[in-house]
């Protein structure tokens, strides 16, 4: 089903008028020449920095900063003729105030179909000065982001699609499907953990996890809608799910990655690593990004999750355990350097148990009715706590923050 996605929407196109955004400008026409759909370009204007004085700040004149607008308008009206020809239907605003922030919002007042912008260098320079104005859209953006690299030339026809079997990633693949009308050959690609354990145990280990995986992967192909033409091949890879990713879509020769991604929801704030992140700072193909509609994740009223005192964990985990034993849970184990992987998924939760010496939490699922199929997880060095419940008051998400990153476990409602 598509229902969350507006199919007939125009489609947003950032630029700040110089060469690295001309390929975002190609990606719309061929977009709009493919689709038919209506193409607003955008530029936003910076404000300038405020001048220190000996007897306080300057502000710049107003006749600055209408020339600058004035000057920018013209840059982008001489990069579409530039680089697209004369498209008197498109329709061209510029808008002051933050680039990502202006752009995010118009996409979803417009109720925009996508935003496309580019992806700027991965230098270290580039990052530090602004550079990654695709990466805060979307953060910010409710609606889908393609990101191009410079030399986009052709809408993408080999996508590699990035699935966890969470309702964030069907949402993406679904999302690529109905708006990425060129795609010929979809790989459903899934990243394994990579655990340190002894190679015999990690074979074992890994036996168990592929027996879940294909049926998952048989989940998700039925609740997505393949057009006619389109081969389908499903992946597992192990270990970092953005070197993997990025590893296979090399090999592959995939023109463009999908991926969810949390936006700027509630749980997104817990979940701080981001593969989507890691992607887009990596990526020297497109990466098509959907964020998770509003609804899909859990909220409550005072917008942030419950820390937990240290000296409660004990025997706030015990009444976790209580409350929650035998509920289907994921577990996610973060790292801010390659962002969330899902280390178990539909399992059912067995327990929770804190150990004051080590300062060390276990965390137990497995199949209630066979005892060979458990995962236990310890985690070490711990250092903070934390319990979201949904709006109905029943817990949806625990949260443990441990040395760099972070262990989540999320429970089905």
């Amino acid at each position: 089903m598509t229902s969350d996605l507006n199919l007939t929407g125009p489609i947003i196109v950032a630029t700040d008028g110089t060469a690295s955004a001309s390929a975002a400008i190609k990606a719309a026409a061929l977009m709009a020449d493919r689709t038919g759909a209506h193409v607003t370009v955008l530029a936003v204007l910076e404000p300038l920095p405020l001048v220190a004085a000996d007897y306080g700040l300057l502000l710049p004149p107003a006749e600055t900063d209408e020339a600058r607008r004035q000057a920018l308008a013209q840059r982008v009206r001489d990069q579409l003729s530039e680089t697209v020809g004369a498209r008197p239907n498109w329709d061209v605003q510029v808008r002051d105030g933050d680039p990502a922030a202006v752009i995010a919002r118009m996409g979803r007042e417009a109720k925009a179909r996508m935003i496309i912008a580019g992806i700027g260098h991965h230098d270290l320079l580039d990052r530090m000065f602004g550079g990654e104005t695709a990466l805060h859209t979307l953060r910010l953006s409710r609606v889908p982001v393609l990101a191009v690299p410079p030399g986009f030339t052709a809408l993408p026809q080999r996508l590699a699609i990035a699935i966890d079997f969470s309702e964030p990633s069907v949402i993406a693949a679904r999302a690529a499907l109905a708006l990425l009308p060129s795609v010929t050959m979809a790989y459903l690609v899934h990243v394994a953990p990579r655990l340190e354990l002894q190679p015999e145990a990690y074979a074992a280990w890994m036996s168990d996890y592929s027996e879940g995986v294909e049926p998952a992967f048989a989940r998700v192909r039925q609740q997505l809608e393949f057009p006619a033409g389109v081969t389908v091949e499903t992946i597992t890879l192990t270990g970092k799910p953005t070197k993997a990713l990025l590893d296979f879509v090399k090999s592959a020769h995939v023109d463009a990655i999908v991926t969810g991604s949390r936006g700027a929801g509630l749980v997104d704030r817990i979940l701080v690593g981001s593969t989507a992140t890691g992607l887009i700072r990596g990526a020297h193909c497109a990466v098509f990004a959907v964020p998770t509609p509003l609804g899909t994740e859990p909220r409550r009223a005072a917008g942030s999750p419950d820390e937990i005192p240290e000296h409660e964990w004990a025997d706030a985990l015990e009444a976790f355990t209580r409350r929650n034993a035998g509920r289907i849970a994921t577990l996610e184990v973060d790292d801010p350097e390659i962002g969330a992987q899902a280390q178990q998924h539909d399992y059912p939760f067995l327990g929770a148990a804190y150990d004051h010496n080590d300062r060390r939490i276990e965390l137990m699922l497995g199949d209630m009715e066979n005892t060979t199929r458990h995962l236990t997880r310890g985690i070490g060095d711990v250092r903070q706590l934390d319990l979201l419940k949904d709006a109905a008051g029943r817990d949806r998400v625990l949260r443990i923050a441990h040395g760099s990153g972070q262990t989540i476990l999320t429970l089905a409602r």
